[in-house]
């Protein structure tokens, strides 16, 4: 994974009240805790009868436990996924309910070390290197397959002009019309040369977030 150098994903949800870990169940609260660590996220841990009157923004609780909480946004432990980046846009879709906007848009620096950058509901929730166009490809399918989205755009820098081609097509033939492609110019995308700019692709991912926000050219 890699970090932003203003901010991590999601900070501005990473607060006390946001995720409440909500059960007696020793195994059920290890495994909820582990996946919401692997997700850089925090939690408090509440009783399912404390959860059920707090102003925690999600709860996660287990099946047997979740007729206690009279609440709408409460996930299921089953529902925590085993890929991190799917588990986190469920708990942020859950944060968003009432936002109409919930467009996923995946931005791809391609290279040496391709660049990922994942946006939904307009935020950053992951951002990481890949260093081949087959796991690229890979793992941003796992993404489009598994995130819930109205509207599902991929951005692609131009930079290395026949990897992003082969990427773009790959995807097209997988997804089709269900999945937007652009291919955008990635002039003026990459981060300044400083003595972070190479830490763990930091440079690669500032590129595809870049991109990812910039119009392109739709495939």
């Amino acid at each position: 994974m890699c970090f932003d150098l203003d901010e991590t994903p999601l900070d501005r949800f990473e607060s006390r009240n946001i995720v409440a870990v909500a059960t007696v169940y020793g195994r059920s609260y290890y495994n909820i805790v582990n996946a919401l660590k692997l997700m850089d996220l925090t939690y408090e841990s509440l009783s399912p009868e404390q959860a059920d009157s707090s102003d925690t923004r999600v709860v996660i609780t287990t099946k047997d436990e979740s007729g206690i909480i009279h609440r709408k946004n409460v996930l299921l432990d089953t529902e925590l996924d085993e890929v991190p980046i799917l588990s986190k846009a469920k708990i942020l879709r859950a944060i968003m309910r009432y936002s109409k906007d919930d467009s996923l848009i995946i931005g791809v620096d391609p290279g040496y070390r391709i660049g990922i950058s994942v946006i939904y509901f307009h935020n950053e929730i992951e951002s990481f290197v890949e260093h081949s166009p087959e796991s690229a490809i890979e793992i941003i399918s796992v993404i489009l397959s598994g995130i819930r989205s109205r509207k599902k755009l991929v951005k692609i820098g131009d930079g290395n002009i026949r990897m992003c081609n082969d990427i773009a097509k790959a995807l097209k033939i997988q997804f089709k019309d269900s999945v937007d492609i652009e291919i955008v110019d990635e002039y003026g995308t990459s981060l300044r040369h400083s003595v972070y700019s190479n830490r763990r692709g930091i440079r690669d991912c500032s590129s595809a977030k870049v991109i990812a926000f910039r119009s392109g050219r739709v495939l």
